[in-house]
């Protein structure tokens, strides 16, 4: 199908088939979700009978979906899709619009950031940004995500403003504050850290004000990504552990989980901060949080003395195939892995290669981090015993270990 301006419709998951071989357990989801998209393009232009259930179009969609891998959540998300098509009146997009929404967020769970665009922009596409406000913004804030994580911070600004604007028009706070909260996000990879943590400090005010709790907890979390990143580690510690108490969403928990467990391995409490890394390698639902648990735990590997466990974990990674922030973090600590292991020379080719991404895909803040490994190494540390906690923070230990307990990580 050929969409406005002569353009393929879809052609990220055109591009995805193109990929890889049909034997291959990505081109058969690609190719779900193409025929998926494209019965939901042809039933907003040929009605109600193109979805009937013993059309030829929903049996090719449904056996198509029937060959993915059932391990993956993807398959019930793409039923879900053909499901509300059937059960929609003509021209009717209201409940369809959540379904999209939701195959949207589960592909950037795989971490397919480029098909959830193309998913997001078919919501864009159809839904009114009055009648369907919710829609319509949700699939921008989602589109906002999507591009911050693959680098392009304009599109990404552009897209919150959007969404921030079509929900303030419908009066809709949690909208808005999700918005201003993305776009902070982007001061953050950017390094503005003083106007971030301005704008964290605004959000997380008011939707308490709101009672907006997982709003609140979004910018709480912020904040201790930030304070993390000023070296600020008791603090960050604090705000972390103050939004998991208000968190109720999993994905956002284990973000959460994620900052406290940097936080506590930059205080030196590895052992708290190997509890918080084991239960997200294990049990994150969101592949960009299990990556960067695992870099933290090839980290603590080699702090350890471990050269074996961190060569493990270290070919666990295909670094091609990883997001711009992802993969400088990835040589971030592959550098202080190596430092800590004594191999100062394949430390210094590590941060020059994150320094060399960083301007690349202009991530000021990875920059500077590397640009100040490089610069200041850090002593080496060869125990695998715990520094003793401060009394201050002693209960968050004892509450993320109790967490690793209740997931049975071991």
């Amino acid at each position: 199908m050929i969409g406005d301006g002569g353009s393929l419709r879809h052609l990220p998951f055109f591009e995805e088939v193109a990929a890889h071989e049909e034997h291959q357990a990505e081109w058969r989801a690609a190719a779900a979700g193409l025929v998926t998209l494209r019965l939901v393009d042809a039933w907003i232009e040929g009605g109600p009978e193109v979805v009937a259930p013993e059309s030829m179009g929903v049996t090719a969609v449904l056996k198509a979906i029937d060959a993915m891998d059932e391990g993956s959540t993807l398959p019930g998300l793409l039923r879900a899709i053909v499901q509300a098509l059937q059960a929609a009146a003509p021209g009717e997009m209201r409940e369809v619009f959540p379904r999209i929404l939701a195959y949207g967020r589960g592909l950037e769970y795989e971490a397919k950031w480029f098909l959830a665009l193309d998913v997001y922009d078919t919501v864009v596409a159809h839904a009114h940004p009055i009648e369907e406000h919710e829609a319509a913004s949700a699939a921008h804030q989602r589109r906002g995500a999507s591009f911050r994580t693959i680098g392009r911070h304009d599109d990404a600004l552009a897209a919150y403003a959007t969404a921030s604007a079509i929900a303030e028009a419908a009066g809709d706070m949690i909208g808005v504050l999700r918005a201003k909260t993305g776009a902070a996000n982007i001061a953050v990879a950017r390094g503005d850290l003083p106007k971030a943590d301005r704008a964290f400090e605004s959000i997380a005010a008011e939707a308490s004000r709101l009672g907006l709790g997982d709003q609140q907890a979004h910018a709480l979390d912020s904040r201790a990504a930030v304070a993390g990143h000023r070296g600020e580690y008791e603090r960050a510690v604090r705000f972390a552990y103050e939004a998991l108490q208000v968190s109720s969403e999993a994905a956002e928990r284990d973000r959460i989980l994620n900052n406290i467990g940097t936080a506590f391995h930059l205080l030196g409490l590895r052992s708290a901060a190997r509890d918080a890394f084991l239960v997200l390698s294990a049990t994150a639902q969101e592949q960009y949080v299990r990556w960067t648990a695992m870099l933290s735990l090839m980290t603590l590997a080699a702090e350890d003395g471990s050269e074996v466990a961190f060569c493990q974990l270290r070919g666990g990674f295909h670094v091609a195939e990883l997001p711009p922030e992802v993969k400088v973090d990835y040589f971030l600590h592959l550098g202080r892995a190596y430092r800590a292991l004594e191999h100062d020379d394949l430390a210094g080719i590590a941060f020059a290669k994150a320094i060399e991404l960083s301007e690349h895909y202009r991530l000021n803040r990875q920059l500077f981090e590397a640009e100040r490994e490089l610069r200041t190494p850090r002593p080496i540390i060869h125990t695998a015993s715990m520094h003793h906690p401060q009394e201050d923070l002693t209960y968050v230990t004892d509450a993320i270990h109790a967490i690793r307990a209740h997931a049975l990580v071991e």
